[in-house]
């Protein structure tokens, strides 16, 4: 007789990987396929640790059984064993059960808050459901390698924009400091529309040119290699290495922080002389009338910051690179608001744990399922208008990157 083979958990996650590199090359996984990993890795693990009990049962493969949530349908591989009814898994409801938001709280909780096993025992408590810290282990094992799939899987070469904004927070560190961070976070826009999570990078200080170069020449080992514009804030450092490392990228700095800035930094009745021009920068018709317009900013906040005035001059182009582009797309590409989804959700879990996030760990867990439910969104339909300029934003690249080539 045949002896049945074992699918371990290393298994089905390579299996998980192989079919996401062949079917879905350049996407993320979705917000569902996490559940459904996430329930049949768990029940995977309940059957070893019963086989573990009762070595005299082998495994019996696997059956097929749905689950409604209210978001979607989940499509599980529920374990079984040759005893039959001997082995169940605890976290499946019974068929005839009704699921409801507190089964679907369960799973989000085990996702996000698996660092806090109280809150874990009370989800598992109003269910009725068994408590284990194995099982909490093997939910943070499960997300890690997801997380590290998720962020060295092979991105596509060329992009209509790259987007880098800053999210500050406080966390724990491993010695049980509390210390302030800056989470740096990537979301790019591809030549047809569509957002993706690009990657994310904590880091503790101030930025300097070495590691937005570490940044930049990581997304390049990923297969980044040709974008029309970046869009960032002014860090310090980023504009001269993406000057060095995508000469022929146009860099736009974020009106919106660019706005922000000045009011902190000028009077109430400077600031909304000030204002009131970059409203004009924004509808300017072309590069060269945008360029008048941050000149005129330029004088104007003189009179109280002439340092100021110099950095805005000396950085004209950046503010009016979307001028280059058609009409449609640049209400796209002069702010860095792709990235303010994924950072509003970070600021709602970062109050809901207390004010800081109590490890490392726990931001990168909170950040990979923010950015998988983001990602589920964004791949539902593209940006109207960007998917509507396809063919112009195409002309610019071929012309952008044919040049460079020359």
């Amino acid at each position: 007789m045949n002896e049945i083979k074992e699918i371990t958990p290393q298994g089905m996650f390579e299996d998980l990987m192989d079919m996401l590199a062949s079917k879905m090359a350049g996407y993320k996984p979705s917000l569902t396929m996490l559940f459904e990993e996430l329930l049949n890795y768990l029940m995977l693990k309940e059957r070893e640790k019963f086989l573990a009990e009762n070595q005299n049962d082998k495994a019996n493969g696997f059956y097929e059984r749905s689950l409604a949530l209210s978001f979607a349908k989940l499509n599980l591989k529920v374990p079984r064993v040759r005893s039959g009814n001997s082995f169940r898994p605890s976290l499946l409801p019974p068929p005839w059960k009704r699921i409801n938001k507190d089964y679907e709280e369960l799973l989000l909780a085990f996702l996000l808050n698996g660092y806090k096993e109280e809150e874990i025992k009370r989800s598992l408590r109003a269910l009725k459901l068994p408590f284990s810290k194995e099982a909490l282990d093997n939910v943070l094992d499960l997300v890690r390698e997801k997380l590290q799939a998720f962020l060295t899987q092979p991105l596509p070469s060329e992009w209509f924009a790259v987007f880098i904004d800053a999210f500050h927070a406080k966390m724990r560190t491993q010695n049980g400091q509390i210390k302030k961070i800056t989470l740096f976070s990537a979301v790019g826009i591809d030549m047809t529309g569509f957002k993706h999570f690009l990657g994310y990078w904590i880091y503790i200080g101030s930025e300097s040119l070495k590691f937005w170069t570490d940044v930049l020449k990581s997304l390049i080992s990923r297969g980044l290699t040709r974008v029309l514009i970046f869009v960032t804030d002014d860090f310090s450092g980023l504009r001269e290495v993406i000057r060095k490392l995508f000469p022929c990228a146009h860099h736009q700095l974020c009106l919106t922080h660019f706005r922000r800035n000045l009011k902190k930094d000028l009077s109430k009745e400077l600031y909304q002389q000030v204002k009131e021009k970059l409203e004009q920068l924004k509808i300017a018709q072309s590069v060269s009338e945008g360029e008048e317009i941050i000149m005129e900013i330029a004088d104007l906040v003189e009179k109280e910051k002439p340092k100021k005035a110099r950095e805005i001059r000396e950085k004209a182009a950046n503010y009016t690179a979307f001028l280059n582009y058609p009409k449609k797309v640049r209400k796209h590409i002069y702010t860095t608001n792709p990235v303010e989804g994924l950072n509003r959700g970070l600021e709602l879990m970062r109050l809901e744990l207390g004010g800081y996030f109590p490890s490392q760990e726990c931001l990168e867990v909170n950040l990979f399922v923010q950015a998988v439910n983001l990602a589920d969104k964004w791949q539902r339909r593209p940006i109207p208008t960007v998917a509507s300029m396809q063919h112009e934003l195409r002309q610019l690249f071929v012309l952008r990157y044919e040049s460079e080539e020359v």
